[in-house]
């Protein structure tokens, strides 16, 4: 077969694991293993597997860093003061920054954090650590 039928064939592949079809999947594995057997074949088609599931780990450890960053926000939320950090470190709303937060749906899409909207509040923190850290009360 011609690599353009075996990158439709990968692409099906791919479009199955997008929709969790399990059974479908292996039935498209057995269909790559039985019709694209030459050398290159069977290298594209391990190189494509393997990127499918450096994708899936590296989204995964994603959602499981905001996972980890929600319940971290969550345990602490009585002392993170919200409101002042999207007003004054994202000139935003706290709904805005709450709408990051839980990953909500704005105008049908998830919103998320920008990564230099990571890097602005995990610096806002920090400022924030830095400034509660330098009050003394003296007697």
């Amino acid at each position: 077969m011609n690599i353009m039928k075996l990158n439709d064939e990968l692409n099906k592949l791919k479009s199955l694991t997008q929709n969790n079809n399990i059974r479908e999947f292996k039935k498209q594995v057995d269909l790559l293993k039985n019709n694209f057997t030459s050398e290159l074949e069977i290298r594209q088609i391990d190189e494509f597997i393997e990127a499918m599931i450096r994708d899936e780990m590296e989204e995964r450890e994603i959602a499981f860093e905001e996972i980890k960053l929600r319940a971290d926000l969550i345990f602490n939320k009585e002392i993170i003061p919200f409101s002042y950090i999207a007003k004054n470190y994202f000139k935003k709303s706290k709904a805005w920054l709450y709408q990051r937060l839980n990953g909500n749906n704005v105008n049908g899409k998830s919103v998320r954090f920008t990564v230099e909207e990571v890097q602005i509040f995990n610096s806002a923190l920090q400022d924030i650590s830095r400034k509660l850290g330098s009050i003394v009360i003296r007697n």
